[in-house]
């Protein structure tokens, strides 16, 4: 007679709103003006930076057409934003 285990699984919860703006702020090189705007981040990349459409999964897909570009923000956010501890995000990913 075999008994039945039970395996833990670690679970891992990615926060990844808003980072998508936020990645897109770092990328633009607009992280000093956003964290003065008192804006979140969607509303400034509607309001400062044009993107009126900043949600769409289109619109997301197009804007990091090269994976470069969002590897090197991925990057980007990481070294600039405080991570609350016990807290991943995509840089954790790659």
């Amino acid at each position: 007679m075999s008994k039945a285990y039970a395996h833990k699984v670690d679970v891992f919860n990615i926060v990844t709103s808003p980072e998508i703006e936020m990645l897109i702020i770092c990328n633009e090189h607009k992280y000093n003006d956003y964290k003065k705007s008192g804006r979140k981040p969607s509303e400034y990349c509607k309001a400062d930076l044009g993107y009126k459409n900043v949600k769409n999964y289109d619109f997301v897909k197009g804007y990091f057409g090269r994976i470069e570009k969002l590897i090197a923000s991925i990057h980007e956010y990481r070294r600039l934003s405080n991570i609350p501890k016990g807290e991943y995000i995509l840089w954790d990913l790659l």
